[in-house]
């Protein structure tokens, strides 16, 4: 861990006295993840492609056919808001904690599950491509790219109490935002593994994938257009075995105003099989069976 943080330090220093390789400044504000991060352009030429013309298809073909030749570095700091919101109410407010079931379900948990993390620092170094604004030529949040993640924090989430845990995450991601005059296509790809520093959690391996759409053209009630998904599966590192699986459905309902704005409601279920908690963790129990529920509002 601390070889990964002297790593890092020295990236960042690179991007402090080359800083003219600086693309820009982004940032996301969300509910269950926002974000703050910087782009680094690696390509001496400074020539991004420009996927504008290009289907679906073909930016994953064409990232994936790149990814070997990087062109662009991430460094980003998240934060989950409803994770931490969840740490502050067990925290701060047990009686009504305890008190928000319906017979075994924990209201509380329904809203905050599958966030173990309440802020994180992320370092992405791959290929990426942009699609430009026809107007203005803008780029924004509009960019896909597939690379290599390294992910690192220091405290894990069970049943909405924070345990100190140095982990690290390590992924190939591929990921992608595309913002139109009257649409948004997300979607985020992934395969790795996380390490945790505490022995009270396992060690896994897992692939996950997440895929929202909005069509402000489209009707409020289009399964086809407004909707997203999102499905994890994990497995201990060292043993195989099924720790976790998680999948939930949204449904998104564009909102028509002088600005796009969606309101999406997601539902889903998380099985936890307990294998991914040792020790004293293990020994608090472990919900094998939990409800998701996601409301959001997007601007």
């Amino acid at each position: 861990m601390k070889a990964l943080r002297s790593f890092l330090l020295l990236l960042f220093s690179y991007v402090t006295l080359n800083a003219e390789h600086l693309i820009e400044y982004d940032y996301e504000l969300d509910a269950y993840y926002s974000n703050a991060s910087i782009f680094i352009d690696l390509d001496p030429n400074h020539e991004i492609t420009d996927a504008t013309n290009y289907s679906e298809v073909d930016i994953y073909k064409d990232l994936l056919l790149n990814t070997f030749s990087p062109n662009i570095m991430l460094f980003e700091a998240s934060i989950h808001p409803v994770g931490i919101a969840g740490l502050y109410f067990r925290q701060n407010h047990e009686e009504i904690y305890d008190e928000a079931r319906i017979e075994e379900m924990n209201l509380v948990k329904v809203l905050t599950a599958g966030y173990e993390e309440p802020y994180s620092l992320s370092f992405f170094i791959g290929r990426m491509m942009v699609f430009k604004n026809a107007k203005n030529n803008r780029v924004g949040k509009n960019r896909a790219y597939m690379g290599y993640l390294v992910t690192i924090g220091d405290y894990t989430i069970k049943d909405n109490q924070a345990h100190y845990d140095r982990w690290v995450n390590f992924e190939l991601k591929l990921k992608g935002t595309r913002e139109k005059e009257n649409s948004d296509l997300d979607w985020s790809f992934r395969v790795g593994a996380k390490i945790h520093d505490n022995p009270n959690f396992a060690d896994t391996i897992f692939i996950g994938a997440r895929r929202s759409s909005i069509n402000y053209n489209r009707s409020v009630w289009s399964l086809s257009y407004n909707n997203a998904f999102s499905t994890l599966l994990a497995v201990s590192a060292d043993t195989f075995e099924l720790t976790d699986a998680e999948i939930v459905l949204e449904k998104k309902w564009p909102i028509k105003s002088s600005r796009k704005i969606s309101f999406g409601l997601g539902l889903g279920y998380l099985y936890n099989s307990g294998q991914k908690y040792r020790g004293a963790l293990k020994n608090e129990g472990v919900n094998n069976h939990q409800l998701i529920f996601r409301p959001n509002l997007k601007f």
